[in-house]
């Protein structure tokens, strides 16, 4: 049975959007320059108390990365909240973060990479559509105006986004076939990495979105192998993949090509997939909702979402 979510209120003109760092911390000027873009859009920007903390490899101590998102989604004063960046640093603070709270008075809440493990709790203990998209730093970095149209639509419109593919945008079919279900899935490391605890994810009746970065191929092979092996995709409607940008070159010379791996891995599921969808870990990112009912056909290489993703 698919699991029914909720739909945080729209994001509305000069709203308030509070910013979190749940992950890696903030290491150059892009964070300025996405806050002076959300700025200039009309809306007000509340930072976390420790945004621009620090503890090595971290935005900060657990604690404290934990009490500034808290304390956002506690807030009567902030309706949205978007991650500074991904990273690494979320699965240390997942169990402290209030999702009842967070079911209670549910939020636009947006990211990607490391952001994946919040998503994956937010569906698990809150049943709440969240966003796969640009992170704070990759509003600084500047979108695409379609990517930037979608991005708004998507937070700010309570109608369905629709048409999200056109036969432009070269999409590969890997196998045919058509569709429905809500949507899931994010970074493929960071779903690996959360079999086995309470947010392992459950994608039967869902559309799977798969992404990642900076892996050499035999890492993507084990990471799908290990996906596919917990059985958490046996009873999925279909697969839209991204890419894996920046794939690392191989030690060794190898019959694959990242197509070919989706297709060797993932075809024997009898499932349609469709890949090349531009999302996560790409120059101009488009936003997806997750847990928001989508329809896709892969052989045409579209994507539908068929539900507003906000209220």
């Amino acid at each position: 049975m698919i699991r029914a979510y909720s739909r945080p209120p729209r994001l509305q003109p000069g709203g308030c959007i509070g910013i979190a760092a749940p992950s890696s911390p903030i290491r150059d000027k892009r964070l300025e320059a996405g806050l002076e873009y959300l700025r200039n859009h009309g809306y007000r920007v509340v930072l976390g108390e420790h945004l621009y903390d620090s503890y090595g490899y971290l935005a900060g101590l657990d604690r404290l990365r934990v009490s500034d998102l808290n304390a956002m989604f506690a807030s009567q004063e902030v309706d949205a909240v978007f991650c500074a960046r991904g990273g690494y640093g979320a699965c240390r603070i997942v169990d402290a973060v209030d999702w009842e709270q967070f079911r209670r008075r549910p939020k636009v809440f947006v990211g990607y990479s490391d952001i994946t493990t919040l998503h994956l709790a937010a569906a698990k203990h809150s049943a709440v559509i969240t966003f796969h998209g640009p992170v704070v730093i990759t509003l600084g970095d500047g979108l695409s105006a379609r990517a930037e149209d979608m991005f708004w639509r998507t937070i700010c419109d309570p109608v369905p986004l629709g048409q999200v593919t056109y036969p432009h945008d070269g999409i590969t079919c890997i196998q045919s076939g058509t569709a429905q279900g809500p949507l899931a899935g994010g970074c493929l490391s960071l779903l690996c990495a959360s079999l086995g605890t309470p947010e392992a994810p459950d994608f039967a009746g869902c559309i799977v979105l798969l992404e990642d970065t900076d892996e050499p191929l035999y890492r993507v092979d084990r990471m799908l192998v290990q996906l596919v092996r917990s059985g958490c995709c046996d009873d999925a409607a279909g697969f839209v993949i991204g890419t894996v940008s920046n794939l690392r070159p191989e030690d060794a010379p190898t019959p694959f090509s990242l197509t070919e791996l989706w297709a060797d891995i993932l075809g024997p599921l009898g499932k349609p997939i469709m890949a090349g969808i531009p999302v996560g870990h790409v120059a101009d990112p488009w936003t997806l909702p997750l847990g928001c009912r989508a329809a896709m056909d892969a052989r045409a290489g579209s994507l539908v979402i068929v539900e507003a993703a906000v209220s």
